[in-house]
């Protein structure tokens, strides 16, 4: 575990280290409580404590038998000015960060292509625990990595839910990670959305009103996705994240903060003079949204970090920045279960993040860099959405802020076969047929050539009967999230097909 020391102090440091001692073990799921630390990996970890202690206990295939010595990745020059767009063009230059089992580098892969901690190496979570600090500056925190946001997700999932245990989650959300829950025995709740993300007072509704003599206990914890929320491409208000950080200190929520996409942010106004001043990195953390974990003084904000979308996807390598008592038995379970992250991963992170690679701040030079990049190509599908799609009224969307998604809104009201009947007396039936329509409109547009993803895909139905049913989700579904991150050219010729489809499928 890597303890992250804040830089500069964003909250009382006084109420701090009084609410800081908080006893969060009644969160931890019955699995969790019953976990028992992996013997092998603690007598591992007794050995690395004192250097030069020969191990004899372990199966360890010696280093000299490892059938690699160099590992020579070719990335782009963070030198230039604009690296992604030199980067793009062939035009920049390269530069080689290597690794050695046999010669000094950042991290030996000796030690790399060992077995490790289930929480990472340890140079390897040092490099992102100054990373999280300098970019959040959280209270006391530890960092821990993970296979990714998937991985880490899952295992908070074991980690703090029971069977029958109710979890917060917006309304539309990643389905493939809450259907991950569901055979857990865990049951969502759906929180109310509009185009800024997750409504607090509709989540301060839920939990004011719940009753645990018929719904079982109170949901506590949220899963949240902040930034360009998948789907929608919300990305929540500085006094909206607040707001939810003090119900959650109030109703004793634990924060799910999952954030792929919190470092592609868009008219950001990155402030010349502080990055010849300061660098890269204090200049997108000045302007960069506050994350949950920036003002976690309870230590109740479990923040899941990935390199998927500012690197590359199939890396699998993410972290998870927590308060130590949680991280410590968030590495338990992967000391008996996925193991550690891969090596060949935390031996290019350490190169790429050391003083032979970009550094930390050269990191935040491509992560700026490549933001440029994704906002023109977000400028770019607006520009013809609003050409070739908006003007026939039949479809509308909002420009995201962030990530790397549009959600598109289908007005569906305006199709020939739309119908709207009387209102149920039944919570939760549909009164229009707005999921029927939509599944229309998906088959056209995948005959037509495209695929875009709608809504009913992301919708999460609440089973327990306490959200307003005034407006039922499937009667919300109108919507495709669609996303931006191609070529021009696919970005060009998508929507023309959309605009050509639905004009079609208004017809008949």
């Amino acid at each position: 575990m890597v303890y992250i020391h804040p830089t500069h102090e964003r909250i009382d440091p006084i109420n701090t280290l009084k609410k800081r001692q908080l006893d969060l073990s009644r969160h931890l799921s019955v699995e969790a409580k019953a976990r028992l630390p992996n013997p092998i990996k603690a007598i591992w970890k007794a050995a690395q404590v004192k250097p030069g202690t020969i191990n004899m206990g372990n199966g360890d295939p010696h280093h000299t038998l490892y059938p690699v010595c160099e590992m020579n990745f070719v990335v782009p020059s963070i030198n230039e000015s604009d690296p992604v767009q030199a980067w793009k063009a062939g035009t920049g230059d390269q530069q080689i960060v290597a690794s050695y089992k046999d010669e000094p580098c950042a991290l030996s892969l000796r030690t790399a292509l060992a077995y490790g901690a289930g929480g990472g190496l340890k140079h390897v979570r040092d490099a992102l625990a100054e990373l999280t600090d300098r970019i959040h500056a959280p209270p006391k925190h530890t960092v821990s990595l993970s296979l990714g946001n998937a991985d880490a997700l899952t295992k908070c999932f074991r980690l703090l839910g029971d069977p029958s245990d109710s979890f917060l989650c917006e309304e539309f959300t990643f389905s493939a990670m809450t259907n991950a829950a569901l055979p857990l025995g865990i049951k969502w709740v759906p929180i109310r959305m509009d185009k800024d993300g997750l409504i607090p007072s509709e989540m301060e509704k839920i939990l004011s009103s719940w009753d645990e003599t018929l719904q079982g206990k109170r949901p506590h914890v949220l899963y949240t996705i902040p930034c360009s929320q998948n789907p929608t491409g919300s990305t929540l208000p500085a006094e909206r994240r607040r707001q939810i950080y003090d119900l959650a200190h109030e109703y004793d929520i634990i924060i799910l903060e999952d954030d792929p996409y919190f470092f592609l942010q868009y008219d950001l106004g990155i402030q010349p003079t502080t990055i010849e001043s300061h660098g890269y990195t204090r200049a997108m953390a000045d302007v960069l949204p506050r994350s949950f974990l920036s003002m976690d003084y309870d230590g109740r904000v479990m923040r899941l970090d990935s390199f998927s979308k500012i690197l590359a996807p199939g890396m699998r390598l993410g972290w998870v920045t927590c308060n130590d008592f949680f991280s410590e038995k968030l590495d338990m379970l992967t000391d008996s279960s996925s193991q550690h992250p891969h090596g060949l991963g935390q031996a290019f992170i350490s190169e790429l993040l050391g003083s032979e690679g970009w550094g930390v701040d050269g990191f935040m030079k491509w992560v700026s860099s490549l933001c440029r990049e994704y906002e023109r190509r977000r400028n770019l599908f607006m520009d013809v959405f609003r050409r070739e799609v908006e003007g026939s009224g039949l479809a509308s969307a909002e420009t995201p802020k962030s990530g790397m998604f549009v959600w598109i809104k289908i007005n569906l009201e305006r199709h020939p076969r739309y119908r709207k009947s009387l209102k149920s007396d039944k919570p939760g039936v549909p009164a229009t047929n707005t999921a029927d329509l939509m599944a229309d409109l998906f088959r056209k547009l995948l005959d037509c050539g495209l695929v875009m993803m709608p809504a009913s895909t992301f919708a999460i139905v609440d089973q327990t009967g306490l959200v307003s049913t005034d407006s039922p989700i499937t009667d919300r579904v109108n919507f495709f999230r669609a996303t931006f991150v191609g070529t021009d050219e696919i970005i060009e010729d998508g929507l023309k097909i959309f605009a050509h489809g639905l004009e079609e499928f208004f017809c008949y």
